[in-house]
């Protein structure tokens, strides 16, 4: 196995041993896999792949979350962006870039293969009672921008991914961000999209058999937690209700996700991974941060301090789940 226990990970980054792996897909022997899920803000793994991939390298994951992906990105580029990342033959990545959301897309990319799923195989749309309140409470001279974005669907994509004899669910959203109290259209659009995530998520399951479910994303919770309440469930027997990872930065205390420093808001905690208990449990994970990083290890992983802040405001935040 290449990987190590929560407590190293987290508290003792200076002890980090990872064992690189040379197989491309995940073996049937293999109980616990890696999710490196990200707000990315367009395409930070062609505009900036050298930090890109020295944040992927360090966090050494199985499987690659991207949510707010510019549609002007070529899935060739993050392909190449991500292949090489472990030594000998590293080839085989699967890339699913989803067609919903508009600027803000959603991508699956993992060394295992994927199970195409026809809910995510098109553009979302949302549901028609929940887009005519959402409309309902929009300014005039914001209308016509939130149709807009209305019309490029829901920003979710989701896959099954086949590790080994198991089959594990992935999805991924990006939630609309602001609003300016919990009455706001900005916080309705959030819960619309929690509910038709959620009703998505329950249609897959009552239909095929997975083992384990994780969903990631930015969920922009700034106004209200309603939006998680109804992501997390309850989802069909015997799956039951998800989880959130609990995650920490280097210090093993600090929380935020999203960098707000240089604007009027403060750094908050906007990027979850939810997992179902009943399959998965959490063997370790981390808040991706070079800042805190000592000097060792940026060297180790061809980083530098300010890397992580060149690709973008969200921290990238990674997993390693071990199957039940």
């Amino acid at each position: 196995m290449r990987f190590f226990n929560k407590s190293a990970w987290v508290a003792w980054p200076i002890t980090f041993a990872i064992v690189l792996c040379m197989v491309d897909e995940l073996a049937a022997s293999d109980d616990k896999f890696r999710i490196l899920s990200w707000n990315i803000s367009s395409d930070a793994f062609v505009a900036e792949q050298s930090d890109f991939r020295s944040l992927l390298r360090w966090g050494d994951p199985d499987v690659v979350l991207l949510d707010e992906v510019a549609p002007s990105a070529d899935p060739a580029e993050l392909r190449m962006a991500i292949t090489g990342l472990r030594p000998g033959n590293d080839n085989i990545w699967n890339v699913n870039f989803g067609t919903s959301g508009g600027r803000q897309r959603c991508v699956i990319a993992s060394r295992a293969r994927q199970e195409i799923l026809p809910e995510f195989s098109a553009i979302v749309p949302y549901p028609d009672e929940g887009r005519q309140r959402i409309l309902a409470t929009v300014t005039p001279e914001k209308r016509s921008r939130v149709v807009q974005s209305m019309n490029d669907g829901i920003p979710i994509n989701g896959a099954v991914i086949l590790i080994g004899d198991q089959r594990l669910l992935v999805l991924i959203a990006d939630l609309q961000c602001c609003g300016d109290g919990p009455q706001s259209w900005e916080e309705l659009r959030r819960r619309v999209e929690a509910s038709e995530i959620r009703r998505l998520a329950g249609q897959i399951l009552k239909r095929t058999t997975v083992d384990g479910i994780v969903l990631a994303g930015d969920f922009n919770l700034v106004e209200s937690t309603f939006s998680m309440a109804l992501l997390t469930g309850p989802y069909p027997v015997p799956h039951s209700g998800l989880i959130p990872a609990e995650l920490y930065h280097h210090d093993g205390t600090t929380t935020w996700t999203w960098d707000g420093r240089g604007t009027p808001f403060p750094s908050d905690t906007l990027d979850y991974q939810l997992y179902g208990p009943w399959g998965l449990e959490m063997h370790s994970g981390l808040i991706l941060d070079t800042e805190e990083l000592p000097p060792e290890l940026l060297e180790q992983y061809e980083l530098e301090s300010a890397t992580v802040g060149r690709t973008g405001s969200h921290r990238p935040l990674v997993v390693e789940y071990r199957w039940k």
